[in-house]
């Protein structure tokens, strides 16, 4: 392969998407979300169980990996439920779905409401060291809220949703970790008070990883301007001082990682009212190009930074040391790095079945231009690498 002028690092891994099948089929499939993940240079992804049925049987694991053994080599790993139904009424069977192939369990699409059972799923998955991907949302506080509650949902008339809907859920659940020793990792930071409460268990050392978004990183509930609903994201897009706050966080090793939170919607349901439309965008074709643009660029990160955070950190925050590196002698999963060349994000860079992308249209430097997964090549640009892949 002629890479002259090209960046060659570890491929990167994400640890937060949905892919929709089963259940979901017209906005994703496995398939198409494996291609999505090949275009952005992911040759690992984990996919949430909020599908229909939910993904809480050994059957369902199997039907998921056999189903992405089908698609473009991108490995995808299935995250069980950590209850039946995501319904927080009866845990799932942890070692029976870790030995099918659940890489990491969570409810993630509603959070575990009931703490005595989010303390008893620590335990458990504890002693087989396994991994709960935690959405933190308190429901009563959400209500029928559809984006921040703030300035701009005032000025919208949009019922907002407040801050401690997640923050307080943060706090428990970190405490619940530090007192069973299960690893927790939080999903999709949003906010100051959420980085605080992980700061202050980490700092006590409960066995807490954390995430962040590329759209947390980067955009605002200013971007809903007028009633935008690729910018209605659960959680919300918060407020200038939050991104800000993420961003540190992120640097100071706080925040461990990120990850896309990639929610495909059809654009049918996207196009509904933002009262009505569905929380969520798709993500993981454009997070590198977003990222760097926003702050290698600009020359506030390093790319070795942003590569980091993007392959090695997931790679930690899963304990797979042979994940996430170049080093000599592990599976070949690498992507190819174009960093200099200035394009416009469009449809056609979209692998994903669904349209739901606030950053269609706009200008980026930096993108992936082939991704190898175990040694072949799952996809490289057709205009580089004349239709290789």
């Amino acid at each position: 392969i002629e890479a002259c002028g090209l960046i060659a690092a570890p491929a990167f891994i994400d640890l937060h998407t949905h892919m929709r099948e089963p259940g979901g089929e017209q906005s994703e499939t496995i398939a198409t979300g494996a291609q999505a993940a090949a275009r952005g240079g992911y040759a690992r992804i984990f996919c949430m169980p909020n599908t229909r049925p939910v993904c809480d049987s050994t059957v369902a694991v199997k039907q998921i990996i056999d189903r992405a053994k089908e698609a473009c080599g991108v490995r995808v790993y299935p995250v069980a439920s950590v209850t039946r139904g995501m319904e927080s009424a009866e845990l799932c069977d942890f070692g029976a779905l870790q030995m099918a192939g659940a890489g990491a369990f969570s409810d993630d699409g509603l959070p575990v409401t009931n703490a005595e059972m989010m303390m008893l799923a620590l335990e458990c998955t504890r002693d087989i060291g396994a991994v709960v991907f935690d959405h933190c949302e308190d429901l009563s506080l959400t209500g029928e809220g559809v984006m921040h509650e703030g300035t701009v949902a005032f000025r919208l008339g949009l019922r907002g949703i407040p801050r401690a809907s997640e923050s307080t859920i943060v706090a428990r659940d970190c405490a619940l970790s530090l007192a069973t020793g299960g690893r927790l990792h939080v999903c999709h930071l949003s906010n100051i008070e959420s980085i605080e409460a992980v700061r202050h268990f980490k700092a006590r050392g409960a066995p807490v990883t954390a995430e962040v978004s590329p759209h947390h990183l980067t955009l605002t509930h200013d971007r809903v301007g007028a009633y935008d609903t690729h910018a209605k994201m659960k959680p919300p897009l918060c407020e200038e001082s939050d991104r800000v706050a993420l961003l540190a966080a992120l640097e100071e090793g706080v925040i461990d990682c990120i990850a896309t939170d990639h929610a495909p919607h059809a654009p049918a349901l996207k196009a509904d009212t933002f009262d009505q439309a569905p929380f969520g965008i798709i993500g993981m074709e454009t997070a590198f190009a977003v990222l760097h643009t926003a702050f290698v660029a600009t020359g506030r990160w390093t790319l070795s930074f942003l590569i980091e955070k993007m392959s090695t950190a997931p790679a930690r925050v899963m304990a797979k040391p042979d994940w996430g590196t170049l080093r000599d002698g592990v599976t070949a999963d690498i992507v190819l790095l174009d960093t200099e060349t200035a394009f416009t994000f469009a449809v056609d860079h979209l692998g994903s079945k669904s349209r739901n992308c606030p950053w269609i249209g706009q200008r980026f430097t930096g993108r992936p231009v082939m991704t190898v997964v175990g040694g072949r090549i799952a996809w490289a640009d057709a205009d580089r690498f004349g239709g290789v892949g």
